[in-house]
């Protein structure tokens, strides 16, 4: 499925909608160039989970992995830009696990292809069968 994005708002919503159908323990990979909306599209998924007051969703490129306790359990959110051997094995099944950069993980249980347009953004959900049965939105093409 493909999922169209015209602003930073519209991405932050499907964001939400991707956080409120999470069960706890998927493993999300995105795939996209720089710029493309990775990090926006995670702070959406945190916000969705009850993101927990005080905590901002940032970019880990140089921390590598940050955790933001949820109304639905931890969010690990990874960086994977700066190195490519990072083990993640030991994240998974602890909470949500989402992967920046996460091209050719075995571990991803939904890879998300954001690519970026005139227009906007592409969302395209690859192996997420269980997340799109969960998800309802109106901008699908």
């Amino acid at each position: 499925m493909r999922i169209f994005s015209s602003s930073e708002r519209e991405t932050l919503k499907l964001g939400e909608l991707i956080g409120k159908s999470l069960k706890g323990s998927e493993v999300i990979c995105l795939i996209g160039p720089l710029g493309a909306g990775k990090t926006t599209l995670v702070r959406g998924i945190a916000e969705g989970m009850g993101l927990l007051q005080g905590y901002q969703v940032r970019s880990p490129t140089f921390t590598l992995i940050n955790e933001y306790p949820t109304r639905k359990g931890i969010l690990m959110h990874a960086d994977l830009y700066r190195v490519k051997d990072l083990d993640l094995e030991e994240f998974v099944g602890k909470g949500v696990l989402v992967v920046e950069w996460g091209e050719g993980l075995s571990i991803c249980t939904c890879t998300v292809r954001i690519d970026i347009t005139e227009e906007g953004r592409v969302f395209e959900f690859l192996g997420c069968e269980e997340l799109l049965k969960a998800l309802s939105y109106d901008k699908v093409y």
